[in-house]
């Protein structure tokens, strides 16, 4: 077998990864449950651009036209790189490739992506991990409002810190609604800096790694410059976790370094996330996941998405008085998408497109972006 399949390419790092793939001899094939146009534009996709059903609501359609592509690319390795993960997982647990899934089962994919469980989790083996705990009515929630101004609300299931109240006053609290099946989780507040964490484990162990700074974005979102930090306390904790896990397939973490240097893991994300753009399409990493052995860390010292960091940091740059700073930073960068000039063409068109369509259904770019393929904890039907 010579093929790989990488699905949730509407994300820049699947095509990172396919270049990866493509520079250590394989063939990958590009799925998602839209058209996005940075990837058919992309020089490694070739027409090997495939169309999938949206998972969230036509999971047995989805299900069916993922099983169909596994039976006539025969891939070696099937590797969902975005919230497709939880919908590609079952699939391959129903109809018998979960061998192929580069990802963990399903029943451990909620774990990790509960806000309340991986903590929970994180705890149990030592590590620094706030309390956590869900709260699943207005009456859960009541409880904590007397120390709120301590504590972090958010959905149990969400990303991008969408919804994320911190450290919240009595007016921001009332607008919360938890139920039973839209839990909410209290997290005990953290204070430090913000670190971002990708890795690749196989079986249990981290064969890739990179953590980084999420130097500029845009509020508490996805950023858009990544600079490497290379603290080995920060391989510890997915190391650790891998390890208790044992899993095979990408694991991401946000979390604080504290003034004394200790780290707290504050949620997992177990798929991928921007630290992989700082490998540069290097074919080390595809044959890291691949032989599942040594540990593959990153070279460069930063990496930024010129796009936004033209249409979003330039103005924030502007607005805080920070532009010295926003031209030291792209001077010492490389943009990801520098050989790839019809894939950040097709990234702005399909940031405009998922821009329209949040604002004329009342939702950001980045949860449009999400929307179709996003899992918050309710049964796959």
């Amino acid at each position: 077998m010579t093929s790989v399949l990488i699905t949730g390419v509407r994300a820049p790092i699947g095509l990172d990864l396919a270049r990866g793939f493509a520079a250590a001899g394989w063939t990958p094939h590009l799925a998602d449950s839209i058209r996005p146009w940075s990837a058919r534009w992309a020089g490694v996709a070739q027409g090997r651009v495939h169309r999938l059903a949206p998972p969230r609501f036509a999971f047995e359609a989805f299900a069916a036209g993922l099983g169909r592509l596994v039976e006539e690319l025969k891939p070696a390795l099937i590797i969902p790189m975005c919230e497709d993960v939880f919908y590609v997982a079952e699939a391959g647990a129903r109809l018998g490739f979960a061998e192929l899934v580069f990802a963990p089962p399903p029943e451990a994919l909620r774990t990790l992506h509960s806000k309340v469980e991986f903590a929970a989790l994180a705890r149990r083996i030592g590590l620094a991990a706030p309390a956590t705990r869900r709260v699943s009515s207005r009456d859960d929630l009541d409880a904590w409002r007397p120390g709120a101004d301590q504590l972090v609300f958010k959905p149990e299931f969400s990303r991008f810190a969408s919804h994320a109240l911190v450290r919240p006053d009595a007016r921001a609290l009332d607008r919360i609604a938890p139920t039973p099946d839209a839990p909410w989780a209290v997290q005990d507040f953290v204070g430090g800096e913000e670190l971002c964490i990708w890795s690749a484990a196989v079986r249990g162990e981290v064969v890739a790694f990179a953590a980084y700074r999420p130097l500029w974005r845009l509020g508490r979102s996805a950023s858009f410059y990544f600079e490497t930090d290379r603290d080995p306390a920060l391989l510890e904790i997915a190391r650790r976790i891998a390890r208790e896990t044992g899993a095979s397939g990408q694991l991401s973490f946000d979390v604080i370094r504290g003034p004394d240097g200790a780290i707290a893991p504050i949620e997992c994300n177990p798929r991928g996330v921007s630290g992989l753009h700082l490998f540069d399409s290097e074919p080390r990493l595809a044959q890291a996941i691949m032989s599942g052995k040594g540990l593959e860390q990153p070279a460069a010292d930063a990496r930024h998405l010129a796009p936004a960091m033209w249409l979003l940091g330039l103005p924030q740059a502007m607005s805080q008085g920070r532009l010295d700073a926003f031209r030291r930073d792209l001077a010492r960068s490389q943009d990801v998408f520098a050989h790839e000039p019809g894939a950040a063409v097709g990234a702005l068109l399909d940031a405009w497109r998922f821009t329209m369509v949040g604002l004329s259904r009342g939702r950001s770019a980045s949860g449009q972006s999400t929307d179709d393929i996003e899992w918050n904890g309710e049964p796959i039907a």
